[in-house]
């Protein structure tokens, strides 16, 4: 039995309620929900779906663990069943701390902290009904993010141990009842409004992995209303066995992000030419933007420079000669294929981590890049919000009223995007390893400083931007940690 629970920061009054409801794409579910008895009063701007976890961070002092458990000393995975016991150990052995996982939960609420502007964003995931629950949504209401979450009986809340070991991190994941969304939980009868209200919806790839007829019904239904569908790739493993899925769902899509080597991992699980061929009918079909962005990963397509003047938040500077999309922009080093940033102390840590990459299903470190600050080479004019028209880098106009996005994070090498049918390069400046804290959740936060900027209305300059420099203000935290201070960029580039 499931339950869901619409929480509100600060709200704990609640009915539960047993009803016959009819979801979104037909058919007719009972379920028993629990609702609250106060309305959400501000329209949300983004619904996120995804894989709810508590992250347990523990820093320890050599790999006894990660030998006794057959773990990596850095790297992801989802744990089986003789690994499980590695969760009561490190928090029976060690000092912990916790915070809020799960890729759309860790951008959702970075949303809000960039935003500035709380209860502005409603995450959807399931939960069970235990003590790690009451801590995840302790930390998700202290953020500002309104839950509704699916309360699964019989299910333990998902958890995520990180084990650091110096400039190391394994990443230990048992989702749980994170696994557990359905159709009916989707389009219950107090959460269809909530997505009606919404400007944009975004899900996680590793939704897909669990919940694909609740993702492919919510992408119809944005296609449907037309709503703004995000969708983030989130590791490699999700394009290597969901393939079918990613076949279906990926037409829907209006705006896309992953780290390069989950591009390439699509590139060889997905026939992205003949998906593009199917939609020939349609010209703005993101289908074709993600065609060109797999041939310039190959080296088959141009991939352009952009080179117009960085906006006032952008750190440092470009060169002006094109660079080639395989090489790290200078002096930024290379990039490592998991989205960590290949400094001495990490090749010191971990010899051969270039040859690892993401791979796990919700282990809450988010699309593997890490976007550092950017300098912003794309023109300011174009723009991604519904029903407008601007000037593409090219000095093209973008009139259809809905806009398409591909966006190709490559760590610290200039990262890709693609926007009517042209892909582009910006560089990535270098940054100080002293000044990094933490990878995890880089790229999640790059997501949720994106869609916080493009919520106001900003040109794809500045979207790309936030999302940089969100992505470097969180590196400098220990897990996706939100900073004491207020986000700046959105007042600063007003």
């Amino acid at each position: 039995m499931c339950e869901i629970e619409p929480r509100q920061n600060g709200e704990t009054n609640t009915t539960t309620t047993t009803a016959t409801t009819t979801n979104d794409g037909g058919g007719t579910n009972n379920t028993t929900n629990t609702t609250d008895n106060t309305a959400i009063t501000t329209a949300p701007l983004l619904v996120s779906f995804g894989n709810p976890l508590l992250d347990i961070t523990a820093v320890v002092k050599d790999n006894e663990l990660h030998h006794r458990f057959s773990l990596p000393i850095d790297g992801q995975l989802e744990v089986e069943d003789t690994q499980r016991p590695v969760f009561s150990h490190v928090m029976q052995e060690y000092p912990v701390e916790y915070t809020a996982g799960g890729c759309a939960l860790n951008s959702s609420r970075v949303f809000c902290w960039v935003l500035g502007e709380p209860r502005r964003v409603v995450f959807v995931g399931g939960i069970g009904k235990d003590e790690a629950a009451r801590k995840l949504s302790n930390i998700v209401e202290e953020s500002g993010v309104i839950t509704r979450f699916v309360k699964v009986e019989g299910q333990p809340t998902g958890v995520c141990v990180a084990l650091v070991l110096g400039a190391c991190r394994c990443l230990c994941a048992d989702i749980g009842a994170a696994a557990t969304c359905l159709p009916q939980h989707v389009f219950a009868p107090h959460l269809t409004p909530v997505l009606e209200e919404a400007k944009f919806i975004y899900v996680e790839g590793y939704f897909i992995t669990h919940s694909f007829p609740a993702a492919l019904q919510i992408a119809q239904f944005a296609q449907r209303r037309g709503k703004t569908l995000v969708f983030n790739l989130c590791g490699s493993y999700v394009c290597e066995r969901h393939g079918e899925e990613l076949r279906r769902l990926l037409p829907y899509v209006d705006i896309l992000f992953g780290f390069e080597e989950e591009y390439r991992t699509l590139d060889a699980f997905v026939d992205v030419a003949a998906l593009s061929a199917d939609h020939h009918h349609d010209p703005a079909s993101l289908t074709h933007d993600l065609l060109l962005v797999l041939q310039a990963i190959r080296g088959q397509a141009p991939v352009l420079q952009d080179g117009t003047k960085p906006t006032a938040k952008a750190a440092a500077s470009c060169p002006d000669a094109t660079l080639d999309i395989m090489a790290s922009a200078p002096g930024c080093g290379g990039g490592l294929p998991n989205g960590d940033l290949a400094t001495p102390e990490r090749e010191q840590c971990c010899p051969g981590i270039g040859d690892t990459h993401c791979s796990t299903p919700g282990t809450g470190n988010g699309h593997c890049g890490i976007p550092t600050p950017s300098t912003n080479c794309v023109d300011g004019t174009s723009s991604l919000t519904n029903g407008t028209t601007g000037q593409a880098a090219n000095g093209h106009s973008l009139s259809s009223a809905k806009q398409r996005l591909v966006v190709v994070t490559k760590g610290p090498s200039p990262l890709l995007y693609c926007q009517g049918g042209a892909v582009r390069q910006r560089c990535v400046p270098p940054i100080a390893p002293e000044d990094i804290v933490d990878t995890t959740g880089a790229g999640d936060s790059f997501v949720g400083g994106f869609l916080a900027a493009l919520s106001h209305g900003r040109p794809l300059a500045q979207c790309l931007d936030c999302g940089v420099w969100t992505a470097q203000q969180l590196l400098r935290q220990k897990g996706c940690t939100l900073p004491p201070h207020p986000a700046e960029f959105l007042l600063a580039t007003e």
